[in-house]
C-alpha cells in the first residue's frame, strides 16, 4: 500500500452471514488522500460495489466512474471489484463520509472488510 508519511487509520465494516450489505463506516470529518479496501477471503463468488452517502442512515447509492476516453457515465460504469480479487488491497473512490460495501451475492459465514486510509 503506497501512502505518504501522514496519518493512517483503519476502519472496519462487517457483513453478516447471508448478508449483501455491510454495516455503515463513518470516516468522520476527515478527507483522506487514499483509501484502500482490504478484501478478505470469502466463501461466496461475489462481485463487490461501493455505496456512499452524505449522512448517517441516509440513502446509500453505488459509486460510478467515467470510462477512459468517454464523456458518458452510464450503468455499466459501476465501480466494481471482481470476485477474483480476494486477499488483496484495492484502491477505492473516496470523498464521502459514510460508506458501505455491497455484495452481489449473499456471503456465507459473513465477512469483515477493512478500509485503510492515509495521506
Amino acid at each position: 500500500v503506497l501512502m505518504g508519511h501522514g496519518a493512517i487509520s483503519v476502519f472496519t465494516a462487517t457483513m453478516s452471514s447471508g448478508g449483501t450489505l455491510t454495516s455503515e463506516v463513518d470516516f468522520g470529518n476527515r478527507q483522506w488522500e487514499k483509501v484502500y479496501l482490504a478484501v478478505p477471503s470469502m466463501a461466496s463468488n461475489t462481485q463487490l460495489h461501493i455505496q456512499v452517502c452524505t449522512e448517517s442512515g441516509g440513502t446509500y447509492r453505488r459509486v460510478k466512474h467515467p470510462m477512459i476516453n468517454s464523456s458518458t457515465v452510464s450503468t455499466p460504469n459501476d465501480f466494481a471489484i471482481a470476485s477474483a480479487a480476494t486477499n488483496c488491497y484495492v484502491p477505492i473512490p473516496n470523498g464521502f463520509r459514510f460508506l458501505k460495501i455491497e455484495s452481489t451475492a449473499t456471503v456465507d459465514g459473513g465477512a469483515s472488510f477493512k478500509m485503510v486510509c492515509g495521506d
